[in-house]
């Protein structure tokens, strides 16, 4: 069967060559995921288990249908969580592919790195209790009259992120220098010392130009970077939405 476009929403099937679905008009493509795969009946069975941090009774729900909301009042009910609104992500398939999007709110649906990443400016990264911003840093400008304004010297650098406190607040900026840049809790350019979920050595950011690659480093809580679209998802994957810590564990049909 030729491969065909499936809607990230609804699954409807779409000519490879449309941008949006037919049916919903909905986008078909996103900077994160192409939905171009073969429709076929044998899906996986899936299952999203509510992880514990402190090591106590794990959830476990078993998808059943070609949908699973997470959230406060959803099929994952998270009830006692703030910072997660009642709809907050779905898991869905397109196709044989199961995906996941962020549905709403603002505090976003994270995915644990297991290789290496681009972050795009305005893109978001968590690791311990720490929510951090990637900006490009402005050109520098004139002052009045056209003079240059003084200040300490500039060693070029061309990206910062920007930590967000809970409320919505704005805290420390951390200019980013060329090649490497170490995030840790005991050592590294950008140190968070009293945080005691981020590990020594967390994660390592390189600037390569405009363009920001990241890395987890073997710690022991991961490092998350925000979904920007829907996204497919393998088995093992980790999601941190709000508080809470979600496992998908997928396995296969056998014929």
């Amino acid at each position: 069967m030729d491969a065909v476009d499936y809607c990230p929403r609804c699954d409807t099937e779409n000519s490879r060559d449309a941008t949006v679905c037919r049916a919903c008009g909905s986008p078909l493509r996103s900077g994160t995921m192409v939905m171009a795969v073969a429709h076929v009946s044998s899906r996986p069975q899936v299952s999203i288990r509510v992880v514990r941090a402190d090591g106590g009774p794990e959830s476990l729900v078993r998808m059943q249908r070609d949908t699973l909301t997470c959230g406060q009042q959803a099929d994952i009910a998270l009830n006692d969580d703030p910072f997660i609104m009642p709809v907050q992500c779905r898991f869905f398939f397109s196709g044989a592919r199961l995906a996941v999007e962020d549905v709403g709110g603002a505090n976003g649906v994270f995915v644990r790195l297991r290789q290496e990443r681009e972050l795009p400016a305005g893109g978001e990264l968590r690791l311990g209790r720490q929510r951090l911003v990637l900006e490009p840093i402005p050109t520098a400008a004139l002052g009045p009259g056209g003079t240059q304004v003084w200040g300490s010297p500039d060693p070029g650098y061309r990206l910062r992120l920007i930590q967000l406190l809970e409320g919505g607040l704005r805290g420390a900026a951390f200019p980013l220098k060329d090649g490497d840049n170490l995030l840790g809790r005991e050592q590294g350019d950008i140190a968070f010392p009293t945080d005691g979920f981020v590990s020594g050595r967390h994660a390592l950011l390189q600037v390569r130009g405009d363009r920001l690659m990241v890395r987890d480093v073997g710690s022991s809580n991961g490092t998350f970077i925000r979904l920007a679209g829907p996204t497919f998802v393998d088995n093992g994957d980790h999601f941190l939405i709000g508080r809470q810590l979600l496992r998908v564990e997928i396995q296969a049909v056998v014929a």
